[in-house]
């Protein structure tokens, strides 16, 4: 799910929230418009600068949204974007907007900045929201620090009225029972590198026309694979507590617990676009697929979230009595062969031994085996090839493993067997699955007899020194009856003069327009612009502070499609960019790409969950390349 909507934190604040939108009358909303612009770029005469800070609600159920809401009394924009506490212990950053407000009351004029910050409760328990830190004003204010509950039983939303099983009261809420997220472990007590598969259902009985992953689960403790899933959820119906639902799989994964001891599966999080409809007859009607069918379009789009619940496995260590001393470390049933793609040779020729393992179990952990090659045969590092496929089963397939070796003396050579022990789940015991030894029968003389070209792989050879050269540079020959004219040089010294002056002319009517066409001096420094941001951004990439990183990262992005379309980010909502962008001829590919990456950069910037620095450096290169197809794609 991508979506962008752009604070409107510069230029006029009657962009957006203006009287107008809302029907006032035409003298009322000129006046307010007027005097928020003239007020917008700084502080009120009279009025007293002041930052407070407030949450929708005090509690909420794990996998809800929730608010915090910053308010700014006296000035209408930031000096500063505020710098939110870190909340990713426990919340999960959706979004933010913006709104302005002007009041004028017996003469007095009051304004007000309001930014709400949209999160969802990943974690139960109790907890303390920081003070936010504000500079307006010239001033830098902090709010008073707030309190937030996070239970495992669903909160009601503010304004929902109470409902019976089965029934929803209210058709324009989203209660905790209409959607919410459930994660289905194949078996909840295994055995260490035994495979487990979870499923992570998604249950509706609301019309769910788009959604978003806001929350991955931490992999820490398991070895996870991925399963492919088709871009269209398969929808099921089913009754769940006597509720009929619709619902779908929305992640599945296998996972291989890497030791013993009680692990526990984190919440997956989402958030969801619900249409509501004003008269629904079927609660399945349209399920997943609103955006497309004319009758959705009749209603109400709210966003509502959701949250797995943790759910703890039982993993067992595996046992110590008949472990072999090769053990590999799988689970699962493993068989092993091994052969040579020759069986005989001349020495120093190059022959492949091709060690195949075969079976189910996490194939892609296991490491090459171990093979003592007899001291004549140089071995190099083997190349690694794999075949596998997920099932429900877990991993199966094929691992391959190919050896070069290079035998340097003649005689018959014994390359040995391969033995790599196993645990077989289905009987509970530790199993051997051997290849057996490969005989190769090497003909010809040893290295030392071999002839002067015979050259062993990887060694240097020495360079020649039978041969001096006298002179090894080419001579240079010249034309008899030349003359000054024939020669490139006089005909560019002659010319120079004149392309300096076309140059000067060209230079002097390019300044004239950068002076006098706005538009066209904002498109041309665009990328220059861009460059010096993205630069700064990369000094910060290797630091300490996240949100630096990302707040230059994304102003670099804003400004940059400012620039080119001569206008102002602020205000603009998804849509008008996007018809903005698509009339200069920018692809749809490029614009979903740059909308992803700016509201990734938004959501590190005020709820920053611990990006790396390799993360980081991953951000700023898709930056780059996304920059650089616009440029390349706007006219």
């Amino acid at each position: 799910m991508r979506r962008l909507r752009l604070p409107a934190r510069r230029g006029c604040p009657t962009r957006r929230g203006c009287p107008a939108r809302r029907g006032c009358p035409a003298p009322v909303a000129a006046l307010g418009w007027l005097v928020g612009c003239l007020l917008a770029p700084g502080t009120l005469s009279g009025q007293e600068v002041a930052a407070s800070a407030h949450l929708d609600r005090g509690e909420v159920g794990v996998g809800q949204t929730f608010t915090l809401n910053v308010v700014l009394e006296g000035v209408q924009r930031f000096d500063r974007d505020p710098v939110l506490p870190d909340m990713g212990a426990f919340a999960a950053f959706l979004s933010s907007g913006t709104q302005t407000s002007i009041r004028i009351v017996d003469g007095r004029t009051t304004a007000s900045l309001a930014v709400q910050y949209r999160f969802q409760a990943t974690t139960e328990g109790a907890f303390e929201i920081g003070p936010v830190t504000v500079e307006a004003g010239g001033e830098t204010l902090t709010t008073e620090p707030l309190s937030l509950r996070v239970s495992s039983a669903p909160q009601p939303a503010p304004g929902t009225r109470g409902e019976r099983a089965g029934q929803r009261s209210d058709p324009g809420t989203i209660g905790p029972d209409d959607l919410f997220v459930v994660a289905e472990p194949g078996k909840r007590r295994l055995r260490e590198n035994e495979p487990v598969i979870v499923e992570y259902r998604l249950f509706t009985r609301v019309n769910v026309s788009s959604y978003g992953v806001t929350r991955l689960p931490g992999t820490a403790g398991f070895w996870v694979e991925e399963f492919e899933l088709p871009p269209q959820p398969r929808v099921e119906q089913v009754v769940r507590d006597g509720v009929a639902y619709a619902t779908a799989v929305i992640r599945k994964v296998a996972l291989y617990p890497t030791g013993p001891g009680t692990k526990t599966l984190e919440p997956l999080a989402i958030e969801a676009q619900v249409r509501v409809q004003r008269r629904s007859r079927d609660p399945f009607d349209d399920v997943f697929g609103g955006l497309f069918n004319r009758s959705s379009l009749f209603g109400d789009v709210v966003t509502a979230g959701a949250a797995s619940r943790p759910v703890e496995l039982e993993v067992l260590p595996l046992p110590g009595e008949g472990r072999p001393a090769d053990f590999s470390g799988l689970v699962g049933e493993l068989t092993v062969g091994s052969a040579v793609d020759r069986d005989s040779l001349a020495a120093n020729e190059a022959v492949t031994l091709r060690v195949e393992v075969s079976g189910s179990g996490n194939l892609k952990a296991l490491a090459p085996p171990e093979l003592a090659f007899p001291p004549t045969v140089e071995a190099f590092p083997p190349e690694v090839s794999d075949r596998l496929r997920t099932t429900d089963e877990g991993v199966s397939g094929t691992r391959t493993w190919e050896y070069v070796l290079i035998p340097r003396a003649p005689g018959m050579l014994t390359i040995p067997g391969v033995d790599l022990g196993y645990y077989d789940i289905a009987e509970d015991r530790y199993e051997i699955a051997s290849a057996a030894p490969v005989e190769l029968r090497v003909t010809g003389r040893a290295v030392e007899d071999a002839l002067p070209g015979a050259r062993a792989r990887g060694s240097v050879e020495a360079p020649r020194s039978d041969i001096r050269f006298i002179r090894i540079d080419t001579p240079r020959f010249r034309r008899r009856g030349e003359t000054l004219l024939d020669q490139a040089w006089f005909w560019i010294v002659a010319l120079a003069p004149v392309g300096m002056v076309a140059g000067a002319a060209g230079l002097r009517r390019r300044r004239d327009r950068l002076a006098g066409d706005q538009a066209y001096a904002r498109d041309r420094r665009a990328a220059r612009v861009a460059k010096k941001r993205l630069a700064r951004a990369a000094g910060l990439a290797g630091g300490d502070d996240a949100r630096a990183f990302y707040a230059e990262t994304a102003q670099a992005l804003e400004g940059f499609v400012a620039d080119k379309l001569d206008t102002s980010a602020a205000g603009m909502i998804r849509d008008d960019l996007r018809a903005a962008l698509l009339r200069r001829g920018a692809r749809e590919p490029t614009i979903e790409e740059y909308f992803a990456l700016l509201e990734a950069c938004d959501r590190q910037r005020f709820a920053p969950v611990g990006a790396e620095i390799e993360e980081r450096k991953a951000s700023l290169a898709q930056a780059e390349s996304v920059l650089s197809a616009l440029a390349g794609e706007l006219r």
